[in-house]
């Protein structure tokens, strides 16, 4: 072999192995920002159309979630429901210092079908519980797919389902 080819054989592996590289690094920082978790009061982390009406999908939601219904009865960083206002279901982590979940789910009918968004308004400070909300994300999705298995399920990070 020349010394010419070695050479060309060396860059052309450097190339790819770049190649290789920058994808990989590309494919990482776009599955991290798909799952990374904010608070966002404007944008839902879950949205469905249900085919229900507004009262019955926040009965069926308290229900399918079975999360308890008072701040006593969970230990630190366990959601929890704290109570609903209207066609909102308020949700919550305890916290001892104020700096848990803040959450909730608000329904509103539309023309055609009643629309369930479930939105993150704080996180808690301890971020080993952020995977308690990202399961939470799942919970309510699948919840809202039991009650209307045609529902179109939107979720933060991920492609529609339904």
């Amino acid at each position: 072999m020349s010394v010419e080819l070695v050479v060309l054989l060396a860059l052309a592996v450097a190339a790819v192995t770049g190649i290789v590289a920058g994808v990989v690094a590309l494919l990482r920082r776009a599955a991290e920002r798909a799952s990374r978790l904010e608070a966002d009061p404007t944008t839902p982390r879950v949205a469905a159309e249900v085919h229900a009406g507004e009262e019955q999908v926040l009965i069926h939601l308290a229900r399918a979630l079975e999360l308890p219904s008072d701040r006593d009865d969970v230990a630190y960083g366990q959601i929890y429901i704290v109570g609903s206002a209207g066609m909102t279901l308020k949700l919550a982590s305890r916290s001892e210092i104020g700096r848990g979940l803040d959450a909730e789910v608000r329904v509103q009918r539309t023309r055609r079908a009643s629309l369930a968004e479930y939105y993150v308004l704080r996180l808690p400070g301890d971020e080993s519980l952020h995977d308690d909300i990202v399961d939470l994300d799942g919970r309510i999705a699948a919840a809202l797919h039991t009650l209307d298995p045609e529902a179109h399920v939107r979720r933060a990070g991920r492609a529609a389902v339904g």
